[in-house]
């Protein structure tokens, strides 16, 4: 089990090198996760598990976006990026996910791209995103989520507790993560690195 402390001090390591590794492996993606916000001019954004703020630059400026992250030397970068790009409609907060400290029906849509499995509690997080998230709105989750191939998933169940170590699981599934949940996937597609993560766009069909 990932626990939070943990993750923060992992991702306060990354955040010195995370561009590096992680900036054109997965920017494509995470541009492509944009695409389906279903933003339009003033739009109310939130982007869960900001860290160092990649995409930032590529969120329309009629829209208005909040990022959040737990680890503050994340945070640092994003906010260096908003700076250096002018990006006077992105606002930045260092907080939990699992208590997101805005109002019910806050934002039209929320993102959060490889965030799920890296966080210790995600159906908590997905709790809070749903609440935020206005009736109708859309929430687009952008992650690497279990694999139904039978063998493949024992795989990722044995190595799960090893993943963890490093900050991320294995072993979620997009069925077990939305039990319960009012969302209502609308697409389902595997993008690059290899297709072996998922954009999951869905509607948010609370109340």
């Amino acid at each position: 089990m990932l626990e939070t402390a943990k993750v923060e001090k992992v991702y306060s390591k990354y955040s010195r090198f995370y561009d590096l590794v992680f900036g054109k492996l997965f920017h494509d993606s995470r541009l492509s996760a944009l695409e389906y916000l279903g933003i339009v001019p003033g739009s109310r954004i939130l982007e869960v598990g900001v860290g160092t703020g990649m995409v930032l630059p590529a969120y329309p400026k009629h829209c208005r976006v909040v990022g959040v992250d737990l680890t503050g030397p994340m945070l640092k970068k994003s906010l260096e990026r908003i700076r250096r790009n002018q990006l006077r409609h992105i606002d930045l907060f260092q907080m939990d996910a699992t208590h997101l400290s805005f109002a019910d029906n806050s934002f039209d849509s929320v993102m959060a791209a490889y965030v799920m499995t890296a966080v210790p509690h995600p159906f908590e997080v997905l709790a809070e995103m749903c609440r935020v998230c206005r009736p109708g709105g859309t929430i687009v989750m952008l992650n690497h989520f279990s694999n139904h191939n039978p063998f493949l998933s024992r795989v990722e169940r044995k190595i799960s507790p090893l993943c963890s170590r490093i900050g991320f699981r294995t072993d979620l599934t997009v069925e077990d993560l939305l039990a319960g949940s009012p969302l209502l996937i609308k697409q389902r597609l595997k993008v690059n690195p290899l297709r072996f993560w998922q954009i999951v766009q869905c509607e948010n069909k609370k109340g």
